[in-house]
């Protein structure tokens, strides 16, 4: 169903800075929202999208917040003093922070910011090499895992970094001009990061993701398919 969230040819011509704005507004979410109705909200909107692309990967890292409330709640058992809604919330604080990583990870590239590491000069090459890495890391980790179980762990990761590794070099050298529909972009996005400060964070937070899944490109591609298989 990828053509039908956003098209790739669209999502790959984002500029760097728009990739960069939606990944720190993403990764600001859940430490914006303070009531556990409405990270529950933003938690829902995302599982429900997760559902919809049947992308079940993320089900698994959600094990990791309720270990977590699990073994902050175990001290009740012994007739300790515990605070339940602090422990909640922050878990679900982490959940929604795992689900907005994922998110980043599945709608846009990470090494498309390759080329604004050129106008940072005392930023590593080794910095972007690990920012381009992550996103396949999470992806095809439990591939590696299983493919090569009997192997130490230094070789699996060694195996991950060789196939996935993405160097600074491999981007374009110089940043393409800002376009109208960059300018847009990134004025959206902005808009919706500012607004996490306003009483409709939780709607910011939700339309947030949109703007880069229902693409004019998305559309588009979604009405040729359904035109094409109509015909045949």
């Amino acid at each position: 169903m990828q053509w039908l969230i956003f098209s790739k040819a669209e999502r790959e011509r984002l500029h760097p800075l728009n990739v960069a704005l939606f990944l720190v507004a993403m990764l600001s979410v859940p430490f914006f929202l303070q009531t556990h109705v409405s990270i529950l909200i933003v938690l829902s909107g995302h599982l429900l999208f997760f559902t919809w692309i049947r992308q079940w990967n993320v089900l698994r890292y959600l094990t990791l917040p309720l270990i977590y409330i699990g073994m902050m709640y175990l001290p009740l058992l012994v007739g300790a003093s515990v605070d339940p809604y602090g422990i909640w919330l922050t878990g679900l604080t982490v959940a929604l922070f795992v689900t907005s990583s994922q998110l980043t990870f599945t709608l846009v590239r990470l090494d498309q910011m390759g080329p604004l590491f050129r106008v940072l000069p005392r930023l590593t090459r080794l910095t972007g090499m690990v920012l381009a890495i992550l996103p396949s890391l999470l992806r095809t980790w439990p591939e590696v895992k299983m493919s090569h179980a009997k192997q130490p762990l230094a070789e699996k990761m060694e195996r991950v970094a060789l196939y996935h590794l993405l160097p600074v070099e491999a981007v374009p050298s110089s940043l393409r001009r800002l376009t109208r529909s960059d300018w847009m972009t990134g004025l959206l996005i902005t808009g919706m990061y500012l607004a996490f400060w306003s009483p409709v964070a939780v709607v910011a937070a939700l339309v947030l993701p949109g703007l880069l899944m229902f693409s004019k490109g998305g559309i588009r591609d979604a009405y040729h398919y359904y035109r094409r298989n109509r015909v045949t």
